[in-house]
């Protein structure tokens, strides 16, 4: 058997894509990134010309709902999905899954296998590298071209507990909305921020209101994936108190203050600082566990080349600087357009503050 295509992002196959519902799969969809707090869905128009920003928007997720990935309350997400249908006339969707939730691992398998004899390998291994049962998971994988050995080839493994699955496939069912397929935000935020057949070695931080994504994309594969308790609302809390603002003045004061302009006392800057370097040192920890480690053919894996800025609170004036001081890897803000459209040909509606925190949407209505 031939070496799988794995050269672009294109032959990627999303997680969990292999439900029966092939009919539909060329159908209108639109891409919606479900978090603690909030539910944003962006919609992509294909035109003779390319994409187009079609649509997108936001609907608050009540606090208690969603808690770390986990439904507490499926009712009431099942009628914030169903006035969604309504108000915006949702039908099919991408949908991402909680990134605190996933577990991934690699490993190499005989190039000649096929689908089914991958499947099983992959189940007889299950246990060996996640904490459940492969009875009590749900699991996809995608191939990673970079053995020297002709008769193997990697694959990277997503699995997923199955009543995380049932979870979020019972929402959208009740309110009477087709999911055409599951992925993790990890996923979907490289096919957004990573340039098509980039086969680099990036760190992507999705910097967020409740928390902080961390993902290695290699080869361009996803290689690692976690979830840091730091957030974007710490900053925000920050600001709030120190100058008797509202949360919204607050953000503003972030995107154009930030870490560039301390205006007020030692004690403020301190404070704002004291947060981008907690995750600073969370952030080493993964670059020194990454190139520590081998990849699946027992080599050092490629080193870091930069890291990837994204998430509703990477837009602080002068962070991508202040993490540079800090980690010596080049920082740069995500380009989310970098795989849909030229911003320098297609002006988007939606500004470059707010594309940040569609990163994830963004990547999901991308999915061919």
């Amino acid at each position: 058997m031939a070496k799988r295509n794995t050269s672009s992002h294109s032959g990627k196959r999303s997680l969990f894509s292999f439900f029966p519902i092939p009919r539909f799969l060329t159908m209108p969809f639109v891409g919606i990134d479900i978090s603690d707090n909030s539910i944003k869905f962006v919609e992509l128009k294909h035109t003779e010309d390319g994409n187009v920003l079609s649509r997108f928007g936001r609907e608050v997720v009540p606090a208690g709902v969603i808690e770390k990935g986990n439904i507490l309350e499926p009712e009431k997400l099942v009628q914030i999905l169903k006035s969604m249908k309504q108000k915006y006339k949702l039908d099919f969707v991408r949908v991402s899954l909680p990134e605190e939730k996933v577990y991934l691992f690699q490993m190499q398998v005989p190039d000649t296998a096929n689908e089914k004899e991958i499947r099983g390998i992959l189940e007889f291994k299950l246990e060996e590298h996640v904490p459940i049962s492969s009875k009590e998971s749900i699991f996809d994988y995608e191939f990673i071209d970079e053995s020297e050995d002709k008769e193997t080839i990697g694959v990277s493994v997503a699995v997923y507990p199955k009543t995380v699955i049932e979870q979020y496939a019972y929402a959208f069912r009740k309110a009477h909305i087709t999911p055409l397929s599951f992925e993790t935000e990890a996923q979907a935020v490289e096919r957004a921020v990573v340039r098509n057949g980039d086969r680099g070695t990036y760190m992507i931080i999705d910097f967020g209101k409740t928390r902080t994504g961390l993902s290695i994309v290699s080869n361009s594969m996803l290689a690692l994936t976690s979830t840091i308790e730091i957030n974007g609302q710490s900053i925000t809390d920050v600001i709030v108190k120190h100058f008797s603002v509202s949360e919204e003045e607050a953000d503003r004061i972030k995107s154009e203050n930030g870490l560039v302009k301390n205006e007020g006392s030692k004690e403020f800057a301190t404070a704002m600082t004291k947060v981008i370097d907690t995750l600073n040192d969370e952030i080493k920890k993964y670059v020194d566990y990454w190139h520590s480690r081998p990849n699946t053919s027992g080599k050092k894996v490629e080193k870091i080349e930069k890291i990837i800025l994204c998430g509703g609170s990477a837009n602080i004036a002068g962070l991508p600087e202040y993490m540079l001081g800090g980690l010596k890897i080049p920082t740069e803000i995500a380009n989310v357009w970098i795989n849909a459209f030229s911003i320098e040909d297609v002006v988007p509606e939606m500004n470059r503050f707010q594309s940040l925190a569609y990163a994830t949407a963004i990547g999901l209505a991308l999915r061919q």
